[in-house]
């Protein structure tokens, strides 16, 4: 149509990490991009998945009627698959917030089956050779739906494309009125994904080329650098002093007492990696500490280096 309303449109930058053309298929979430590869593999006997992980990655497991085993994570995140594991298990990977990807690869080297490698909250991993692999970039920048998946076989598709119109209603209120504000409707957008298999939404394809994804990566380098600098000493997990790629969040587990709740109540959003995990969990296993110690630092692109320091300054006093 020439002329008429002027549709939304902004600054492209255009360098997502991934796209269909080098073998990537863009679906309307990470659990979506997860049935995907599912759906174009050979049926597993039974799929391995960590305790320490969202309970949504079951969402394409159940639809598709694989038998599921849990197993352990430790408390350094490193995954501790069961002994029986055959040529026939599909083991499930986390690639933990960018930051585990050493603990992956040599889990894979371990694994005499077919593995598939979560790196919902490590955007920018790259695939191992060889290895199927599903994002989520949401996570990591302006969107309210998507997701991605790669794999060394032929991906099936779903048939039908989704619509993000309603999910983007939670972006542009925080624009305007803040994230409290929003809450709802984000809360209701991801409400929506559930049990829904589509391709990626025109919408979303498009909002995918408007960030700098590398000057993004820079920063949250550059974020994690002042804070692991600072913080090192007293965190509990044992994290990369440089990261492979740029990380989701800064990884924080240490014994102050009431910190999560004094860092909230200065304005720090925490979020609970993840709530559930804590309800199928005893006190002493590491999945259940994890579950309510790790605090996840932000140190995204719209993080200075002011307010790392007074990240900083707020936890260590």
């Amino acid at each position: 149509m020439l002329g008429g309303p002027f549709a939304a449109r902004w600054n492209y930058c255009g360098n997502f990490p991934y796209s269909e053309k080098d073998g990537f298929a863009m679906l309307n979430s990470g659990r979506a991009a997860f049935e995907c590869i599912l759906r174009s593999m050979p049926r597993p006997r039974r799929v391995l998945v960590p305790r320490f992980i969202c309970d949504t990655i079951l969402e394409p497991l159940n639809r598709l009627e694989l038998p599921v085993e849990r197993y352990t994570v430790n408390e350094q995140l490193i995954p501790c698959p069961p002994a029986d594991s055959g040529t026939q298990d599909l083991l499930l990977l986390v690639n933990y917030f960018g930051l585990t990807g050493e603990a992956v690869r040599a889990a894979v080297l371990r694994h005499p089956g077919p593995v598939v490698v979560d790196a919902t909250t490590a955007l920018y991993s790259a695939p191992l050779p060889g290895i199927p692999v599903f994002y989520s970039p949401r996570k990591f920048g302006p969107l309210s739906d998507g997701g991605v998946a790669s794999a060394p076989f032929p991906l099936i598709l779903p048939d039908e494309v989704d619509s993000s119109i309603e999910r983007y209603l939670g972006l542009l209120e925080q624009t305007e009125k803040g994230a409290r504000f929003a809450a709802k409707s984000h809360q209701a957008a991801e409400d929506s994904l559930s049990m829904l298999y589509r391709r990626m939404s025109d919408i979303t394809r498009e909002m995918l080329t408007i960030p700098n994804w590398v000057a993004a990566s820079k920063r949250r380098l550059e974020n994690y650098a002042e804070l692991h600098a600072a913080l090192a000493p007293i965190n509990r997990l044992q994290l990369p002093a440089t990261p492979e790629a740029a990380p989701m969040c800064y990884p924080l587990v240490c014994g102050i007492p009431g910190l999560r709740d004094e860092l909230i109540d200065a304005g720090i959003a925490l979020p609970l990696y993840w709530p559930e995990v804590i309800e199928a969990t005893t006190a002493d296993e590491p999945e259940n500490m994890l579950a309510r110690s790790l605090l996840p630092l932000p140190l995204d692109h719209r993080c200075t280096r002011q307010d790392m320091q007074r990240l900083i300054k707020l936890i260590l006093g």
